[in-house]
């Protein structure tokens, strides 16, 4: 009996403990989202250190894939490409069929695309992501995505050409 209690009160208090973080990262997000002209690198740190301290300690609940993607954002507002990644690709592997991993697919080529800064890398993500989740809503978005980056590198092609033709013109004057 004795070794029951002890084991509830051990069940309780970490279920307790579990509610009161994400009790405390709740209040933390609004806290930022009530203040958003506030935000700053350090308001950013510690919420991106609230959130991987709960993945650390409860790795199989399911907020975790959310507080993986909401990190991701973080650090994609804050343009650092490979930390953005990085997080998508946690989720990709640590929670596959969890409720964030298809966002995960589509952001990433988001990321690549508008953090990164990498067009190539951008259209094989969402390529990858039409090819999982071909049903999804936001197929017809990443196909359009796929467009105008090809349409971008295309008219860079272009552009490459003209210079190169004129650079040749002046050759040959």
């Amino acid at each position: 009996v004795l070794v029951f209690i002890s084991l509830t009160f051990v069940f309780c208090s970490a279920k307790n403990d579990k509610e009161a973080r994400q009790k405390q990262i709740t209040d933390y997000e609004n806290a930022i989202n009530n203040a958003p002209q506030e935000i700053d690198a350090k308001k950013a740190d510690s919420l991106i250190t609230l959130y991987n301290n709960y993945v650390k300690d409860f790795p199989k609940d399911s907020l975790c894939a959310d507080y993986l993607f909401r990190t991701s954002q973080i650090y994609g507002n804050l343009k650092d490409c490979n930390n953005a990644l990085k997080y998508l690709d946690r989720i990709i592997k640590e929670y596959p069929k969890g409720n964030r991993v298809g966002a995960a697919y589509f952001f990433k080529g988001v990321m690549l695309q508008d953090v990164c800064l990498n067009k190539e890398e951008a259209i094989k993500a969402f390529n990858i992501y039409i090819q999982k989740f071909p049903n999804s809503k936001q197929v017809n978005t990443a196909k359009m995505m796929i467009q105008m980056d090809t349409m971008q590198n295309e008219s860079n092609e272009i552009k490459l050409l003209e210079k190169k033709s004129g650079e040749e013109r002046k050759n040959y004057e």
